[in-house]
Order: structure tokens, then C-alpha cells, then sequence
């Protein structure tokens, strides 16, 4: 298969409120590690070995983008390819558009995009591709596992109301990948007053259709902090080396003139003045 100029837009700009539990000392699971990598790291690596990825896209937080920075470990400096943390929204899907948008303003001839959780760090290679080669059949895909639990709607009470045809029913992980023209005018002809779920639902509220393969079920995604074996522990150090203004890699106002001193392939701060 001929791998059409592709770019990745990895999200990692939510308030990890489950994970946190709505506690005040709040830090982003995307920058917590396993097993000696930051779960965003994780989530990013797989990219780099499919082939014609051209650029990568990180959504951040405005306010915790030097964070990102330190998250994403040594890819500022051994990313093949340009590597820009774009600032988030209010919603995912504003998040995603601002990406979308950046994007196209790269000018790199990309034909597909792909939409990738920055929580779902047990990504593969192959997946990446097998959702490549179904959007370039359908335009649009998202990899799908198939429901064995019986699927009930309960109401507010808890008290079970509606019985579904599991048949028809499959869960939906990402990447997501897109043609490019379209989600990005999906994106920016999109109801800014509803909330999407995901991108397919976006996608296809404009009229266009998605694809589905076969997902894989190790390709979870980092929700609760027991998804991180020594989260707790790691959150507490986290928190500590915020607080005292230290963290390994620490990104100060002369780091941070550095990192936009580079060209492409290397890191950028988009938007960023000071």
C-alpha cells in the first residue's frame, strides 16, 4: 500500500478530571510515566515508524504547554518531522480545530489526518496503518471492538429501561483517521454549542461516512489512576517539584527562546511571544 502525506494530532489538552477525582492539586495524566516514559511520549512513538508521516500536532493546556514540553521527553530534539504543541480549547473538538487549523497552515500537502487520544499510550504500529489503508477506502475510519456485555439504558434512578442489540453496537478507539479537506470542514461547519464525543460523530454529522477495523483491546486509555500502577506516588513528586519551581527539564524564559529557535523537525511553541 502507497502511505498517502499523513499528519498526527495528538489531544492532550483535557483537565484529566477523572483521573484526578476532582482533587485541587491537579496534575495531567498525559505527563505521568510508565515504566520510565511519559504516557504522551508513548502515545507519540508509534507514529514515527509508519511511513510519509509528515508533521505532529500536541494540544495543551494554554497555561501547562511548558509541561508539555518536558513530557514529551527528547522528541524535541529527535522528532524526524516538525513537532508544534498548539494551545487547547474550551472543548475537545475546539481543541482539534485549532490543530486542524494549524495543519493546513503548515503547507505540507497532507491528505489524512489522524486524531489520536494523548491518554492511549499502548498504541501500535499496525494499527496506525490498518486505519490508514480503511480511510483510504471509506474516506474516514476509527478502529472498533466488538461489545460482549449485554448493553442496557438505565434512567436516572438506576433502574434499567431499554435492552440493545449488541449486534450492532461496537466501542470506538482511536486514532481516528480523516481525509483532511473534509474533517477539517467538519470541524469548522460543526454546532460550536453541542458536545461531541468524538471526531467520527463530527465527521459524520457533516454528511460523511466512516469506516471501521478492527481494533485492539490493548489499546486502552489512561481514565482512572489506577490505570498508573505508582500514580499516587508519582503525583505527590509531581506536585512537590511544581510547587519548589524544579522538574527535570525545567523550562525556564531562555529554554524556552531556545526551543523556538529551531526549525522544523525540531520542537515549537505555537503562539508564543516571550
Amino acid at each position: 500500500m502507497a502511505f498517502p502525506p499523513f499528519a498526527a494530532v495528538i489531544t492532550a489538552a483535557g483537565k484529566s478530571e477523572r483521573f484526578n477525582n476532582n482533587s485541587d492539586q491537579t496534575v495531567k495524566k498525559e505527563y505521568l510515566k510508565i515504566e520510565g516514559h511519559t504516557v504522551l511520549y508513548r502515545s507519540i512513538i508509534p507514529f514515527l515508524n509508519v511511513p510519509n508521516l509528515q508533521a505532529i500536532v500536541v494540544t495543551a493546556p494554554v497555561d501547562l504547554k511548558e509541561e508539555c514540553v518536558v513530557a514529551l521527553e527528547e522528541l524535541g530534539q529527535r522528532c524526524p518531522v516538525p513537532l508544534v504543541i498548539t494551545n487547547g480549547g474550551d472543548s475537545r473538538a475546539e481543541s482539534v480545530r485549532n490543530a486542524l487549523e494549524l495543519v493546513k497552515n503548515l503547507n505540507l500537502g497532507i491528505e489524512y489526518v489522524a486524531i489520536h487520544d494523548g491518554a492511549r499510550c499502548f498504541l501500535t504500529p499496525d494499527l496506525i496503518i490498518s486505519t490508514i489503508a480503511t480511510a483510504k477506502v471509506y474516506g474516514a475510519s476509527a478502529p472498533a471492538q466488538i461489545i460482549t456485555d449485554s448493553i442496557k439504558e438505565v434512567d436516572q434512578k438506576g433502574v434499567m429501561i431499554r435492552s440493545y442489540d449488541r449486534k450492532s453496537i461496537v466501542t470506538v478507539q482511536t486514532p481516528q483517521v480523516f481525509h483532511f479537506p473534509e474533517i477539517l470542514y467538519a470541524h469548522q461547519t460543526a454546532n460550536e454549542s453541542k458536545q461531541y464525543y468524538d471526531d467520527t460523530e463530527i465527521y459524520s454529522n457533516a454528511g460523511l461516512k466512516v469506516g471501521i477495523c478492527m481494533g485492539d483491546p490493548k489499546n486502552i486509555k489512561i481514565t482512572y489512576l489506577s490505570d498508573i500502577p505508582d500514580a499516587q506516588s508519582q503525583i505527590e513528586e509531581y506536585i512537590k517539584a511544581r510547587a519548589e519551581g524544579f522538574k527535570k527539564g525545567k523550562i525556564d524564559k531562555e529554554f524556552r527562546s531556545y526551543l523556538n529557535s529551531f526549525k522544523p523537525p525540531k520542537i515549537a511553541l505555537e503562539n508564543e511571544n516571550n
